[in-house]
């Protein structure tokens, strides 16, 4: 049986990034792989479902960051708006996409306000829902869509190092404006800051302990999706 197949679309928080700086979190401990491992666990017997990794270091909606991709030797681009068309229909056909972003918007480089942030998302939605032919395979509609907002940004020497002055404030507003635009957009919202909490340890990455967390909120929203 072809399994159904969900997309998460991130930063470093969907790569997996260890608030220790240790480097990534084991394959089986990210949220990403334990929201597969949850879906098929909960029905053995049906359908079972596959998820693509996508996330990437310092990856912001739509917009250029040459200082933030430095921090990870400065050889790609950050916009996801630039990323996503290739990647949609790299792993299409898909029945989910999870779209996680709004980080690294917040920089304070970026001179982003929290309602340009949501801006982006609205952009990816669109971007998401015009590919190809990138939906369920034998349909003709585009993937259902998670808009899921980045958690709350702690103010520590890494997260200062890294140009997230002033984020804290912009990522606590971020859950309300991304949870209307779903609305006004007909996609779905998972609030990430209700389940888990950033690790102290760099203010902006969520550590090992609150992996499971996001993706059995995020398999308990999809399993209540209509299929």
């Amino acid at each position: 049986m072809e399994p159904k197949s969900i997309l998460c679309f991130g930063d470093s928080n969907t790569w997996g990034m260890a608030p220790d700086g240790s480097g990534r979190l084991p394959f089986e401990t990210r949220w990403p792989n334990r929201l597969q491992q949850i879906l098929n666990q909960r029905n053995p017997n049906h359908q079972p479902w596959v998820v693509f990794e996508q996330g990437l270091n310092s990856r912001t909606w739509v917009m250029d960051d040459p200082l933030g991709a430095v921090n990870y030797g400065g050889d790609y681009s950050c916009n996801g708006r630039k990323d996503l068309p290739v990647i949609l229909h790299s792993c299409k056909p898909l029945n989910v996409v999870i779209l996680a972003l709004g980080c690294n918007d917040c920089k304070s480089h970026l001179h982003l306000s929290p309602e340009e942030i949501t801006s982006g998302a609205k952009i990816l939605i669109h971007d998401v829902r015009m590919s190809y032919q990138c939906g369920p395979r034998h349909s003709n509609q585009p993937p259902t869509i998670i808009l899921v907002p980045p958690g709350v940004i702690q103010t520590t020497p890494e997260s200062l190092d890294w140009g997230f002055k002033g984020a804290h404030e912009k990522s606590r507003l971020l859950p309300s404006l991304y949870w209307n635009l779903a609305e006004q957009e007909s996609v779905f919202f998972f609030d990430i800051q209700a389940v888990a909490e950033t690790s102290p340890l760099d203010g902006v990455h969520f550590d090992a302990d609150q992996q499971d967390s996001i993706a059995s909120g995020l398999a308990d929203l999809i399993q209540a999706i209509p299929s």
